[in-house]
């Protein structure tokens, strides 16, 4: 049964979500250069530098269209990875932003909803800059690309979610370095820069578990306006995936903060 959630108060989730984004306000010209800059560059990297090697389309595409889809759900759910970990612990820990909040009568569960909207929020900004980025590339293929934030918030609170059931368990920050580890390494099998069919097929099985495979397939299919019946099923693993991570890190966060 899904508890913690009866214990959400939306108006305190909306009050902690608008503090978050008051210090987002202050230091927005720092908070955009990475979605502005990396993506950039990645395209030039993979786009034009990587699709200058291949010869043929992938998956009935050019590369760029391809490998712009991997740009987009990859720096998307990065986003929202770094900001329910580093942002998270360093609120929790260092700034004693958590507990500032919890001395008032919002609930840790209030909390670690409005941390995992508010990871998804600032992941939502970077998905608007990146996918006009990749329209003046030429990187879109079809109008439903306007859609591809629907799957990309769904994978960026899945992905929100699990990291802050992370770092609630976090006692030093250095083992941030374990959780990038396992993060970046399978991003690599998520079909972000290649196909997962070209992979062995053990290997797509876990490809599938990963989110991020999810979110990548979704995007790239909107991209292009080629959608199918697995879509359906991918999108609502991404839902039901954030739901369970969501309940799991909200009494997480309470273990981890009420003594």
């Amino acid at each position: 049964m899904l508890t913690a959630f009866t214990r959400v108060n939306l108006g305190d989730v909306r009050a902690v979500w608008l503090r978050h984004f008051e210090v987002y306000l202050r230091l927005w010209k720092m908070e955009l250069a990475s979605p502005l800059v990396e993506p950039i560059f990645m395209i030039f990297a993979f786009g034009w530098g990587v699709g200058a090697l291949i010869s043929s389309e992938v998956g009935g595409v050019s590369y760029l269209t391809f490998a712009g889809a991997g740009v987009l759900g990859f720096a998307v759910l990065t986003r929202a990875m770094f900001e329910a970990a580093y942002g998270s612990y360093f609120r929790m820990v260092y700034q004693q932003t958590f507990d500032a909040i919890l001395a008032s009568p919002v609930e840790p569960e209030s909390l670690a909803f409005a941390e995992l909207a508010w990871a998804t929020s600032k992941a939502l900004i970077d998905a608007v800059i990146i996918l006009a980025i990749l329209a003046l590339a030429g990187a879109t293929r079809s109008p439903l690309a306007l859609l591809t934030p629907v799957p990309l918030v769904a994978g960026s609170f899945f992905i929100a979610a699990l990291t802050l059931v992370f770092t609630a368990h976090v006692r030093d920050i250095d083992a941030y370095n374990l959780w990038n580890a396992v993060f970046f390494s399978v991003t690599f099998l998520c079909g972000a820069w290649f196909p997962v069919e070209v992979l062995p097929r053990a290997l797509q099985v876990v490809s599938w578990i990963i989110p991020l495979t999810s979110a990548v397939d979704l995007t790239r299919a909107l991209l292009i306006g080629r959608l199918a019946a697995r879509h359906v099923w991918e999108l609502l693993y991404l839902l039901l995936g954030a739901l369970l991570c969501a309940e799991w890190a909200m009494r997480a966060l309470r273990r981890r903060m009420v003594v």
